[in-house]
């Protein structure tokens, strides 16, 4: 299963809350036949969350979990009409979720993780991410 394809991208959407937020990466992962356990994601996501934000910037932030109601590493991207409060000072409005399987083989946690973050370096793709109208050009910005 690859990491991430179209499924895993939802853009320009209205979403009220931070945990309707995680709420939506967690349908996208279920739809996705990713998840063996929704409920179980989501409150290993909120968490991981209460430990340190995932807040990085820019209106960014990237909520994830090792857990064993993941059957596959994912990566999600959800670009959301309009802000969310993520933290009392932070707000959000692209959210990058990533979900790893318990055992986390060959670190692969770690690997998605550095591979966004410098992905989100360049400012060129940094811009296609924020503004593409395709969920296919998405695709190629963060996988390629």
């Amino acid at each position: 299963m690859e990491l991430m394809d179209e499924s895993l991208i939802a853009l320009d959407i209205d979403i009220s809350s931070k945990q309707c937020v995680i709420e939506k990466i967690a349908d996208l992962l279920e739809g996705s036949g990713r998840l063996t356990d929704r409920e179980k994601y989501i409150q290993d996501v909120l968490v991981r969350e209460k430990i340190i934000s995932t807040y990085i910037g820019d209106g960014m932030v990237i909520p994830h979990a090792r857990t064993d109601a993941v059957n596959a590493a994912s990566l999600v991207y959800l670009r959301l009409n309009e802000p969310v409060t993520w933290n009392d000072s932070e707000d959000a409005k692209y959210v990058f979720g990533i979900a790893v399987p318990e055992e986390n083989v060959d670190n692969v946690f770690l690997e998605i993780l550095s591979t966004v973050a410098r992905k989100l370096l360049d400012e060129t793709i940094k811009s296609v991410i924020f503004n593409a109208a395709s969920k296919k050009d998405i695709l190629v910005a963060l996988l390629n």
